[in-house]
């Protein structure tokens, strides 16, 4: 149960993310920037409600972030008929990339710490 409340979470930073990130351009060093921090902020907020890391949410933050700064992308130039800046995809595999990480890294954590009495 509290996996599935982790993934919603994540969805919902995601959702947020890509309204906020949707009013810049992803141009210059940006994107890497937006990339980067995404993927952290969402697999953060998944592990902080889930309480750990799982295969689920493993494999939810990265398509959660990826898939929130492509809507981003999509936010940027919707209004201007435009194909989704390469930018954009380059903070989605960015997030992504961090997502994994962070999930990696937490989950070693989570997994070698002394059991609480």
């Amino acid at each position: 149960m509290r996996q599935a409340v982790a993934v919603v979470a994540g969805a919902g930073a995601a959702v947020l993310g890509a309204l906020i990130l949707g009013e810049y351009e992803f141009s210059g060093v940006l994107p890497l920037v937006m990339g980067v921090l995404f993927g952290l902020a969402v697999a953060e907020v998944m592990t902080w409600v889930g309480r750990g890391v799982t295969a689920v949410s493993s494999v939810a933050a990265p398509a959660l972030a990826a898939g929130g700064l492509l809507v981003a992308g999509w936010i940027s130039v919707h209004h201007r008929h435009e194909a989704i800046p390469v930018g954009a995809w380059t903070a989605a595999a960015l997030g992504a990339v961090t997502a994994v990480v962070r999930s990696r890294s937490a989950r070693r954590r989570v997994s070698g710490s002394p059991h609480a009495p």
